[in-house]
């Protein structure tokens, strides 16, 4: 059905299974993210396995020195506590230099790998279609803390946090080697406990996972969160004049306090791990002090032999237990990598960058609508355009009214390739639009719309922006600028053309904006030009200037043109009022107005209020 054609496979950055804590073939793939830094990867890795079996070294040496200590022979004693300073001395030093290649080169694989994540998702991002921006859970909040924290957050599951638990896998080797080499008996008591320490060590695991946002309703708090405090910054005027701010307030802090509540509940079972895994450390160190004493009675063991296995096991579990503490880091990167894979993944259904597709030799602008049906993928049940049709002519003008909601900005979303309909084609010069090359297609159309959208860069640039597929020159700027009624305003500015637009435009005026965004429809020269409201937003003065720019812009063009205004579009080559997804009258002014039907209407209804501003 339509619906269900028009709501499936939308796609969120959400849609990632759930998977284990430990998950091997998943950690396999995060790392060949970064395979790019393969040697920082390698050192670092030898680096760190060294450093993990310096402190189950040192123990062994440390047991030895009690042995010397006990020495009656004053001269053997002293050659051996020398010897055994200068292993230590060199054990440190190993240390010291291994730790210091396995951060810098983990570190750095690290950040690389941040930076490129964080570019690759920028990229993704931008190459999506139209309608995954329309979903909320990928709303302009949530996209910019995944871009923000996530990359970030990805050094918890590699770099450092990897060096760490490498460290934890070279103590355990180093600590079992020399534990069954000074008793092999003692040692297997003390690994009899090892399904309870794992079995601790996974719930510690999973409950970290979930406090640090690995799990779905978790790790949407912050960015609920973010896309409140955006839409209250970004609209901060409105916000005050209205006095929304304890709204946007109340809404931020019920984001958070939902996942507040969760996290409480994980901190119990956290708590709970916690104390069990500290206690056990006990209860082994008891049961194996026992056996211990046993083995020395049946002389199956001496007490340096005791004391050296212990030594090694307690030194051991110290480094063991700091790849612990980097549980909480390893969760949420593993929850960021998950997202990122995810994300990554994901195939735009109309790809701005793709290649392929046909480019037309000769272009006359007839644009076609045949039989569409459309829904919004975002808005399955609303029911947008259906069996629309629509022709509009090489050269001429095509005015577009109706009612709001009817469907008239969808046809220019629909011309752009933003969105596919659901059935129907969208044809240009005879040809279905989706087998055109979309960069090609979109570099024949300017926009121009009711709210000009311009950048925080110099007006020279704006206009230059419109058409990256070459160096727009000085003159092409000045002359589009001209066009557009604007080049004398921007002349008389101190910094003329290198004068900054602003965040959003905010250092021009509505009219000034609105004619520089259409010298950046100009500059690429567009066989076709959509109008979308262009002049709706404006005051009477400056939508009198910005319209004698259009009538000079769509001249010899072809021009699709949605109003609302009806003064706007009389002298159109053709109007055609919508309603209800359907073209319900078509002709040009004076037609419909003899036809009485819904352009009658609207027209005399918007004359009465400018009848009584004459009286």
């Amino acid at each position: 059905s339509e619906i269900s054609e028009a709501g499936d496979d939308i796609g969120t950055i959400d849609e990632i299974e759930e998977k284990p804590f430990f998950s091997m073939p998943f950690i396999l793939k995060v790392l060949r993210l970064n395979a790019p830094e393969w040697i920082y990867l390698l050192f670092g890795a030898i680096a760190s396995l060294i450093f993990g079996g310096i402190m189950p070294a040192f123990s062994l040496v440390f047991s030895q020195v009690f042995g010397a200590l006990a020495e009656t022979d004053p001269n053997k004693q002293e050659e051996q506590i020398r010897t055994y300073t200068y292993v230590i001395f060199l054990i440190g030093l190993a240390g010291g230099i291994s730790q210091i290649i396995s951060s810098v080169t983990l570190a750095k694989a690290g950040e690389e790998l941040t930076m490129r994540m964080r570019i690759l998702s920028f990229k993704t991002i931008l190459r999506q279609e139209i309608g995954w921006f329309d979903i909320d859970e990928n709303n302009l909040g949530a996209l910019v803390t995944r871009l923000s924290s996530d990359a970030a957050s990805l050094k918890g599951f590699t770099g450092p946090t990897f060096g760490v638990i490498l460290s934890a896998v070279g103590a355990l080797v180093t600590a079992l080697a020399i534990s069954f080499e000074a008793g092999w008996k003692l040692t297997l008591v003390i690994l009899c406990f090892t399904p309870l320490m794992v079995f601790t060590g996974l719930i510690q695991g999973e409950q970290f996972s979930k406090a640090a946002g690995d799990k779905k309703d978790s790790s949407t708090a912050a960015e609920e969160g973010g896309k409140y405090a955006t839409q209250a910054i970004e609209n901060i005027r409105t916000v005050v004049s209205l006095h929304l701010e304890d709204n946007f307030i109340q809404l931020y802090e019920e984001a958070f306090d939902r996942d507040f509540r969760n996290r409480m509940l994980y901190l119990h079972y956290i708590s709970f791990a916690n104390a069990l895994a500290n206690s056990l450390m006990f209860f082994i160190h008891a049961a194996s002090f026992g056996y211990g004493v046993k083995l020395i009675q049946d002389k199956d063991m001496t007490f340096d032999s005791v004391f050296r296995v212990f030594s090694v096991i307690t030194f051991a579990a110290m480094t063991i237990g700091r790849s612990a503490s980097m549980a909480p880091s390893y969760a949420k990167g593993k929850a960021s990598a998950r997202r990122i894979l995810d994300l990554n993944k994901r195939e735009s259904k109309i790809d701005p960058e793709d290649s392929s597709g046909i480019t037309l030799s000769n272009t006359n602008g007839n644009i076609e609508f045949r039989d569409v049906r459309f829904r919004y993928p975002a808005r399955p049940k609303l029911r947008i355009l259906h069996r629309f049709n629509l022709n509009c002519n090489s050269g001429e003008t095509t005015a577009l009214v109706g009612p709001s909601g009817s469907g008239k900005s969808t046809t220019v979303a629909l011309i752009q390739r933003f969105y596919d309909p659901l059935t129907g084609t969208v044809l240009l010069d005879g040809h279905d639009i989706k087998t055109l090359n979309i960069q090609w297609l979109r570099s024949l159309l300017g926009l121009v719309q009711q709210e000009p959208v311009l950048f925080n860069l110099s007006i020279r640039d704006n206009i230059a922006y419109g058409d990256n597929n070459r160096q727009v020159t000085q003159d092409e700027i000045e002359a589009a600028a001209r066009k557009a009624n604007i080049h004398d305003i921007i002349t008389s500015l101190p910094e003329g053309y290198g004068t900054s637009c602003g965040a959003k435009g905010g250092q021009l005026s509505g009219g000034q904006k609105q004619r520089i965004a259409i010298a950046r429809a100009l500059v690429r020269n567009p066989k076709i030009l959509l109008l979308d409201e262009a002049t709706s937003a404006l005051d009477n003065k400056s939508e009198k200037i910005v319209q004698e720019a259009l009538d000079q812009a769509r001249t010899g063009r072809t021009c699709l043109t949605i109003a609302h205004r009806l003064s706007t579009i009389r002298n159109s080559d053709k109007i055609c009022v919508v309603d209800r997804g359907q073209i319900k009258e078509s002709g040009r002014h004076e037609q419909l107005l003899q036809q009485q039907g819904i352009y009658y209407k609207l027209n005399m209804a918007q004359e009465r209020p400018e009848n009584e501003k004459v009286k």
